[in-house]
């Protein structure tokens, strides 16, 4: 498990037993706290074609939808990667401003998830009307 940038400061990386290594709180958050924060990093991520993408990234990379045919992926490793899906996640995506907010109160050492459902994919009509 590597963390090239810790942009989740309170959180840790430990397994999951959801898939693999998933992202935990190390302190309790409430609604409406931000979990992570990737707009100082912006400048690791790089606009690449849908179709362009590796299949190391599609699997290992995380992607931030533009539109139909373009994404904004990143190579260096952060928290944001081990983040994994939940249909009833406890943090909310909010892509426009760069965050992870907390939906609801989190515990010590519970598990944050994000509904990737969200996210643009080629086979998406458009985005949901809240991004």
């Amino acid at each position: 498990m590597k963390v090239e940038i810790d942009n989740a400061p309170l959180t840790y990386i430990g397994n999951s037993p959801i898939a693999g290594y998933g992202v935990f709180s190390e302190i309790p958050f409430i609604k409406g706290d931000i979990i992570l924060d990737y707009k100082p990093f912006m400048d690791t991520f790089y606009k690449i074609k849908w179709n362009d993408l590796t299949e190391y990234q599609t699997s290992h990379n995380w992607m931030i939808p533009i539109d139909e045919e373009y994404c904004l992926t990143s190579d260096p490793i952060s928290k944001i990667h081990y983040f994994n899906h939940n249909q009833n996640p406890n943090c909310d995506w909010n892509i426009k401003g760069g965050l992870i907010i907390a939906n609801r109160y989190i515990s010590l050492n519970e598990e944050l998830t994000i509904d990737y459902r969200i996210e643009y994919r080629p086979n998406r009509e458009r985005f949901p009307d809240w991004i």
